[in-house]
């Protein structure tokens, strides 16, 4: 069987990368996807937690927002590093918070996952809001999305 080319069914868009303390990620416009999940890596020393919150707006610009109404799929690996890839899931919920209390917990991968369906009418776009964190720690969350139609150039996730 012939798979398909991953970058070819799969949209990868860097949705922020910098200080974990002013996380500024950028809107996702879901209308040409089917499903997507915003894979979230968090680095650093500092005991800061980092609150993360799906939430959904009316357009790319975050005119209106408001928490997403609800819960999505959470998996995390909270001992993310070059010996660790073991991802588990955890309580689905609007949100999910990097706990950086143990030492061993302060490097993280979090995926969220978003479907459509979940948001509400007149809010087709989505993002993780977010409240902590710490300007010592760094994150950098990419967007993965499955487009409605697969093709040597997928639509834009951030327009």
């Amino acid at each position: 069987m012939m798979l398909p080319n991953f970058a070819e069914s799969v949209k990868i868009t860097k949705c922020y990368q910098g200080a974990a303390n002013a996380v500024d990620c950028d809107i996702i416009n879901m209308e040409q996807f089917l499903h997507g999940a915003f894979v979230v890596v968090h680095t650093g020393s500092s005991d800061t937690d980092l609150v993360l919150t799906v939430t959904e707006s009316d357009d790319v610009a975050g005119t209106t927002t408001a928490t997403i109404g609800s819960s999505c799929n959470i998996w995390v690996d909270t001992d993310m590093g070059t010996s660790s890839d073991t991802v588990a899931a955890t309580t689905a919920a609007t949100g999910y918070t990097i706990n950086t209390t143990a030492a061993g917990d302060r490097e993280q991968m979090v995926i969220i996952e978003v479907d459509p369906a979940q948001l509400s009418e007149g809010y087709p776009c989505v993002y993780l809001a977010d409240s902590g964190g710490n300007a010592s720690n760094t994150v950098t969350i990419l967007f993965l999305g499955v487009p409605r139609y697969s093709g040597a150039t997928l639509p834009t996730a951030i327009a």
